[in-house]
């Protein structure tokens, strides 16, 4: 069925139902092949092509139709069909036949074949089967004009019959008649377009105004949503389409909605299709009136957000404006809170630096709150453009219009691919210069000063806080693609989880490519993309597109990956579309030699496709020429229209610019429908006159006969626009087109057409009147709503005043004065100039029907709102039930009461996300700023005001609200959880009668002070820190009485306070040894550690000491203790916890603070386990708090043996920095020498209580026995010696011996010489020292096992023994008493002794001396040691030894050696001396020389060597002393 078929049908069915009964009886007999009698009678032959018949209904009643072939309904096969015409009375049956049938032939001779074929159903019978065929490639040869001159010299239109859509007769059409409603069925489509429906990858479809590019979309959404109802159970797919006309939307929803309500007839009941009729014979048929300036607000139903559409919103058909604005809503919420990547570009390459984010921000705050600082064509030819025209007047007035340089600051220097990976967006000026002049012709010469133009518009820009198309969607872009996790983890997730699984574009040559890219990112599916449009129609402001340059950009889109685009794994199928469905061959010729010029001279600027063709032949296009008057040439040919002629509803002047348009107003009246060149995008005519193109073209004439001449080189570049604009002038016209230029430039175009036949040219002399057509004032109505759909609202009060449309006529007046005001740009005057639109919006509310009346309460409301008058724009928008855009203007007007009646009395009619920041607003004024409260409720209850404060952070008017409560201890711990520790506490505090609130304040006070102060940090330097919290809460609870507070709480606040005085406060010691005493040994642990945090200077006197090295013995005995577990340390205990900075997580894991002791110790510190052994990690503090007390008391005095140079000279130490012990002589006694050795010894088991716990330390232990050697063999004898020691004297004497016991043989143990001489000597040394200690504290040791080692072996060369050991003779010389064996490892000593200790030695000598006492007893007489004095510990053992006089006389003689290399300087040959130690040497001396008198007298030795040794030493030791 052929539409006008279907519209006869539905007349007679709502004019005669039994007379549609019969014809509809007729088409049943003709689907069934019942081709025969008077239901097969040919109207016209084969000889004269198609063959159309007719078919007798009733006498006076035929069915018109003809044999046709179509394909079938999955486009696969062609299949015969019955092709119903009309229902025409038989005098109705005129001359259109004939010419239908000869022009259904030049669709070619196998189209007529298949048609004229007949198969019958079986051999004889009179019924035929419908053939079936394979698709054939579609062809038009048609010449022949659809328009006729009747013989009353009227032109008659018959294109329709040609142009008609076909749809299959079915149960929805029957439907349809019953319910008395015009349907909108789908379709017949070619093979091109089935081709493009079932495509199932992405596609590009091309073709010229007219083609069916947006027929073909529409199909496409349709097929995949009929897809879907047949499949239940699967998730409904999203299919969006985008345009940039809020009219085109509009006008394709309208029809895709018909399709579907069509189709959805087939289902209904009887009942049903009744109440369908009924309501269609009640409802009042008006075209809609849609307002195209309205972009972003087209769909007033739809949701602000992208992320808030539903299911339910697909299809969705929607401009871009409004769905930029949706997205810029999105990313807006979670934009403002913050990029990371924004400051640090490390993340993110191209968010770089705060002044970015601020810009980015600042324009998608514009984008969704501010359209009227959005810089729209008009505002940049009214705002701008007067400006760059003053400032660059030689350059860009020469060639170009404000619609040119708008375009090129839009789509190449902002808008381009190129531009969106420049900085900031932009093309630099050397890049856009060097741009490819093919790709980019229109400013090739002229591309310096544009950009100089480009960079005044941007300064302009930013003083004004405008932004433009480009800006929009670069900082949409820039959201999207930033890499930083806060980013991805919110917007970009909440937007991938609703993209789009199919997006159709059309006139997708209208947007910027950066427009595109944006677009690409909202769908999933790579397979999923449908471009359509046309480059030869890119005429549009901020428009230059191409084909090539789109698919560039989705490819390079989706292979960077940098705004999450799937890649498409198919290659993206391209269409051509070459056949006109809306123009004749006349229009379509003239357009295609047009764009042959601009492929031919730019192929780079324009899509190169396959010619296009007509489906219908039609009149060439008319050009009159010939006019000789300069002032006005067409003077005579408009005279015709003077008086009361005018041109008809479809018939149309187009010029070059509004000053073309008021001249010819000004001259010949109100005669016509007048549209600028720019006004015409998107409107068709029946007949339109194009006046003076040429003669206003900005080429010059030289430039246009350019075109006539194949050069190499291009011409002018400007030419490349104005051939586009050409061919969207010639493309306006349907039927017939008139070029009216007498201009010289036309010469060459006009020569050019006529030469291939594509023109008339009119003789002089012709009058417009003669191709003036009389309207009806149905068609002055139709063009009125066309006119206004396009934004044409002066010409739309033209027509609707011809139409008496007084209802329309006022809405449009409307419509022109908000236009009107929009362009005013003078404060004062945009004022008056809204509030006149506003007014006038409200007299149409009032003169609207009920159901209308919203729409211009909107509008009006809108314009108050222009005017700055807050109230009534409030009001009228609750009028239009518009409460979201009434709760704005209240908070403009810092109305929140109104706001408030909103929320609560039309909450459900707000968006969520609106609603949702209308209650932020509210809730910020009533309980955040002011304490008040709001008039109607807001909130169910107070704990879910409360929780609602708490989500959205308003803290303040949280405590605000808890404290008005009295909840203190909710508003203390909303306190604490900002950071506000003092404030929760004294919150609390406030309330010091209450013993919680007491309790919860130290609770806060010691948990801060803890986190703050753990163990092994400087919590001095923390607590006396200003600015730390740990010193502020200390303050804080200053007044707190401790009485009533725990005992462990209490101790722990006395703890800090004396910290913060001083770490080495007694108190702090004494805390210690009351959390000792209490258990608490983590508390103990802490405080004696913040003690000994600085190890004091040791004092001079030995008492002192001891006292000190108690009190840390104490702290070691602890650490060492939890480190061998016998003081267990766990991580459950909430103290160790508290003090270590352990904080427990889930699953019975544990982190650590950062900066604290343990924190330091761990490479990772994400999870710890369930135990984390504090004994691994106290070990090295115990060692390094241990060594580094032990380096102390090393230095200091009291551990130090006496200065000789003191003691001999009996006055102040002349070393500077001497660090030995300065006692005056009398104050020497054997107090001070057991005070001094029990130092040593307390010291020895502080080492060995470390040891314990970290294990031993071999070198450390030799160190501190020799100290203790040196300490109890005092060099200088008057500071006392062994026989002065007194174990009464010594603290802990027992547990002193034991430990030296048990160093003593791992001391031999370890110790070992070595091959160099002098390691030899100091291991000596040491087994000197060793054993004399031995002597001294006892003990079962066997130490001759160990140096009777191969390894400890030193031995004499030559060999004086069988044993033959150095370090063996000396401990039987000392243990066992063998003076034989010692005076032979002393001769070694003195023989080969290189850097030895001379003390040690000389005590060596000494002790073997002391073993001659029994033998300077000679039996049977008077003793010679009468009156003799000897040192004391030399009769200590009376067990000494029987020794031979030869062994005597060898030692003397090795003390005599011994002696002269004392003093004769050559001390430090032999031993180890610092050149203050002179005094030393003389101590050392007078020694030998008491130990030679003792020998020489008891011997009565007349040897002279020895006498002459003896006397020179004495008086060399006197003269000394």
């Amino acid at each position: 069925m052929t539409s006008g078929a279907a519209r006869d049908l539905l007349q007679l069915r709502r004019n005669d139902a039994k007379m549609t009964a019969c014809v509809f009886k007729k088409i049943r007999q003709l689907s069934r092949g019942e081709f025969s009698g008077n239901n097969y009678k040919a109207l016209h032959g084969p000889s004269h092509g198609i063959p159309i018949y007719q078919a007798e209904v009733l006498s006076n009643l035929r069915l018109v139709y003809q044999i046709d072939c179509i394909l079938d309904g999955n486009g696969k096969e062609e299949r015969q069909v019955v092709k119903v015409y009309g229902i025409y009375r038989h005098k109705e049956l005129d001359h259109i036949w004939p010419w239908l049938s000869k022009l259904l032939s030049g669709r070619g001779k196998l189209y007529q074949q298949r048609c004229t074929l007949r198969e019958r159903a079986e051999s004889g019978s009179g019924v035929y089967r419908p053939a079936t065929f394979s698709p054939r490639i579609e062809e038009f040869t048609m010449e022949e004009s659809p328009i006729f001159v009747r013989e009353s010299g009227l032109n008659e239109d018959h294109s329709s019959l040609m142009s008609n859509k076909c749809i299959n007769l079915s149960k929805a059409f029957l439907n349809g008649l019953v319910a008395e409603q015009e349907v909108e069925l789908p379709f017949e489509l070619t093979a091109k377009e089935w081709q493009i429906v079932r495509c199932m990858t992405s596609c590009y479809v091309i073709g010229r105004s007219g083609t069916g590019k947006t027929t073909a979309m529409v199909f496409k959404i349709l097929d995949i949503q009929k897809d879907w109802e047949q499949v239940p159970y699967v998730k409904k797919p999203r299919q969006l389409f985008i345009t940039r006309f809020p009219v085109l939307a509009a006008k394709v929803e309208e029809f895709f909605t018909g399709l579907v309500e069509s189709l959805a007839l087939a289902g209904r009941t009887r009942d049903e299709l009744q109440n369908l009729r009924s309501q269609t014979q009640s409802a009042e048929q008006q075209p809609r009136m849609i307002d195209p300036l309205n972009a972003l607000n087209y769909r007033p139903g739809t949701p602000q957000k992208f992320s808030e559409l539903s299911d339910h919103d697909f299809p969705l058909f929607i401009t871009f404006d409004q769905l930029a604005r949706m997205v810029a809503a999105d990313i807006q919420v979670d934009y403002s809170k913050g990029c990371d990547c924004l400051i640090n570009s490390k993340d993110c390459d191209r968010l770089v630096n705060s002044k970015e984010y601020d810009r980015l921000k600042f324009i998608l705050d514009k984008v969704v709150n501010d359209e009227s600082s959005f810089i729209t064509y008009e505002m940049f030819r009214v705002q701008y453009w007067p400006r760059l025209r003053e400032t660059y007047r030689s350059s860009l007035s020469r060639h170009f219009g404000p619609w040119l340089v708008f375009g090129e600051f839009m789509g190449v220097i902002k808008g381009s691919e190129i531009a969106f990976h420049s900085p900031n967006g932009i093309l630099d000026r050397q890049t856009y210069v060097n741009l490819s002049t093919r790709a980019y012709p229109v400013f090739a010469e002229d591309r310096d000063p544009l950009y100089s133009a480009f960079e005044l518009y941007s300064e302009l820009k930013r003083e004004r806080y405008d932004y433009d198309m480009a800006d929009r969607t670069y900082a949409i872009l820039k959201a999207l693609s930033c890499k930083c996790d806060t980013w991805r983890n919110t917007c970009r997730n909440a937007l991938k989880e609703h993209l789009v699984d199919y997006l159709y574009v059309d006139e997708v040559q209208d947007n910027l490519i950066i427009d595109t890219i944006f677009l690409r990112s909202l769908c999933r599916n790579a397979e999923g993309l449908f471009w359509a449009g046309d480059t030869a129609q890119t005429i549009s402001a901020g428009s230059s597109f191409r084909f090539a340059d789109l698919k560039a950009s989705i490819h390079c889109a989706e292979a960077e990956g940098r705004l999450g685009i799937q890649k498409s794994c198919s290659k993206p199928e391209m269409f051509e579309l070459a056949i006109n469905y809306r123009s004749h061959s006349g229009i379509v010729n003239c357009a295609q030699s047009v764009v042959k010029l601009i492929t031919h001279f730019w192929p780079e600027s324009i899509d190169v496709l396959k010619p296009e063709r007509a489906m219908l032949g039609g009149p060439k296009p008319v050009f009159f020429v010939g006019w000789q008057d300069e002032i006005f040439p067409y003077d005579s040919f408009f005279s015709g229209l003077k008086g009361n002629w005018e041109l008809g509803a479809e018939q149309c002047i187009i010029v070059r610019d509004s000053t073309a348009r008021e001249q010819i107003k000004e001259r010949f009246g109100d005669i016509a429908t007048i549209l600028t060149l720019q006004g015409s995008k998107g409107l068709e005519f029946d007949d339109v006159f194009l006046y003076n193109f040429f003669e206003n073209s900005s080429a010059t004439l030289a430039q246009w006969y350019s075109l006539l001449r194949d050069v190499s080189r291009s011409p002018h570049s400007a030419l490349c626009t104005e051939l586009k604009n050409l061919y969207v002038g010639i493309t306006r016209a349907r039927k017939r087109l008139y070029i009216l230029d007498h201009s010289q430039k036309s010469e060459p175009m006009r020569v050019l057409w006529s030469k291939e036949d594509l023109i008339d040219v009119a003789p002089p002399g012709a009058n417009i009147r003669q191709y003036a057509h009389n309207s009806t004032a149905e068609q002055w109505a139709a063009s009125g709503y066309k006119l206004f759909n396009a934004g044409q609202f002066q010409q739309a009060i033209r027509c609707f005043e011809r139409g008496n449309r007084p209802e329309q006529l006022q809405i449009a007046r409307a419509y022109q004065l908000r236009e009107s005001a929009v362009l005013t740009f003078q404060a004062g005057e945009r004022q008056k100039a809204f509030l006149t639109a506003a007014e006038a919006f409200v007299r149409c509310a009032d003169d609207a029907p009920s159901t209308r009346k919203s729409g211009f309460y909107g509008h009006a409301a809108k314009c108050y709102a222009s005017a700055n008058d807050f109230l009534k724009a409030a009001k009228l928008y609750t009028d239009a039930n518009d409460f979201a855009g009434a709760a704005m203007q209240y908070h403009k007007a810092g109305r929140f009461d109104e706001i408030a009646q909103i929320l609560y009395h039309h909450r459900e009619k707000i968006s969520a996300s609106y609603r949702d920041e209308l209650l932020f607003i509210c809730v910020v004024h009533y309980y955040h700023r002011n304490r008040l409260r709001p008039p109607v409720p807001l909130f169910s209850s107070r704990d879910e005001v409360l929780k609602y404060l708490e989500g959205k952070g308003l803290h303040k008017a949280r405590m605000d609200l808890l404290d008005s409560y009295k909840r203190f201890f909710d508003v203390a711990e909303l306190q604490l959880s900002r950071g506000r520790l003092c404030d929760a506490i004294q919150t609390l505090l406030e309330h010091q009668d209450n013993p919680s609130a007491v309790q919860r304040a130290v609770n806060i006070a010691l948990g801060t002070l803890w986190r703050a102060c753990s163990f092994d940090t400087p919590v001095q330097e923390i607590l006396q820190n200003k600015g730390s919290d740990a010193h502020r809460v200390l303050n804080c609870i200053q007044s707190i009485s401790l009485e009533h507070v725990k005992i462990s709480d209490s101790g722990q606040i006395r703890f800090f306070r004396a910290v913060q005085k001083s770490p080495s406060a007694e108190e702090v010691y004494r805390l210690g040894e009351e959390f000792s005493d209490r258990g608490e040994h983590t508390l103990a642990l802490m405080a004696f550690d913040v003690f000994f945090s600085r190890m004091p200077t040791l004092s001079v006197h030995p008492s002192k000491l001891d006292t000190f090295l108690k009190r840390f013995e104490k702290y070691v005995r602890l650490l060492a203790s939890v480190i061998s577990d016998e003081t267990p340390f766990r991580a459950t205990d909430p103290q160790v916890r508290k003090v270590f900075g352990i904080v427990p997580l889930s699953d019975h894991n544990y982190t650590v603070r950062g900066g604290t002791f343990l924190h330091r110790r761990f490479t990772e510190n994400r999870y710890l386990a369930t135990e984390i052994n504090l004994k691994v990690h106290l070990k090295a503090h115990l060692r390094k708090k241990v060594l580094e007390e032990y380096d102390i008391s090393y230095v200091s005095q009291a551990f130090s043996t006496q200065c000789p140079y003191f003691v001999l000279h009996r006055r102040r130490c002349q070393q500077k920095h001497c660090n030995r012990h300065h006692v005056p002589m009398m104050s020497l006694d054997a107090a001070l020498y057991n005070m001094k050795v029990n130092v040593h010894l307390q010291q020895i088991r502080i080492l060995d209580l470390m040891f314990s716990a970290v294990g031993d330390h071999e070198d450390c232990m030799v160190a501190a026995l020799r100290r203790l050697y040196a300490a109890i063999y005092s060099p200088i004898y008057i500071e006392g010696s062994t026989a002065d020691l007194d174990w009464n004297a010594i603290r802990n004497a027992t547990e002193c011996i034991r430990v030296v016991q048990k160093w003593i043989p791992k001391t031999v143990e370890y110790l070992k010489p070595t091959v160099n001489r002098v390691n030899d000597m100091g291991y000596l040394m040491n087994i000197i020292r060793v054993t004399c200690l031995h002597r001294v504290f006892g003990g079962t040791c066997h130490l001759q096992k160990y140096v009777s080692r191969e390894s400890c072996r030193i031995p004499y060369e030559p060999a004086l023994t069988e044993e033959n050991n150095v370090s063996a003779d000396v401990v039987a010389s000392l243990t066992e008493l063998d003076p034989t064996r010692g005076v032979r490892a002393l001769w070694f000593l003195l023989l080969n002794g290189v850097g030895m200790d001379l003390s040690v030695v000389c005590n060596f000598a000494e002790e073997i001396c002391s073993t001659f006492i029994s033998s300077l007893r000679p039996s049977g007489g008077p003793s010679p040691l009468h009156d003799l004095v000897v040192p004391r510990r030399w009769i200590m053992n009376p067990n000494k030894p029987k020794v031979h006089r030869n062994t005597i006389l060898q030692f003397l003689n090795y003390v005599r050696r011994l002696m002269n290399t004392l003093r004769s300087g050559r001390a430090r040959t032999k031993f180890d001396l610092l050149s203050s130690e002179e005094s030393f040497v003389d101590v050392m001396v007078t020694q030998m020389c008491r130990m030679l008198y003792i020998c020489a007298s008891a011997q009565s030795v007349s040897n002279s060597s020895a006498n002459i040794t003896f006397s020179s030493g004495v008086q060399r030791a006197r003269r000394r002393t």
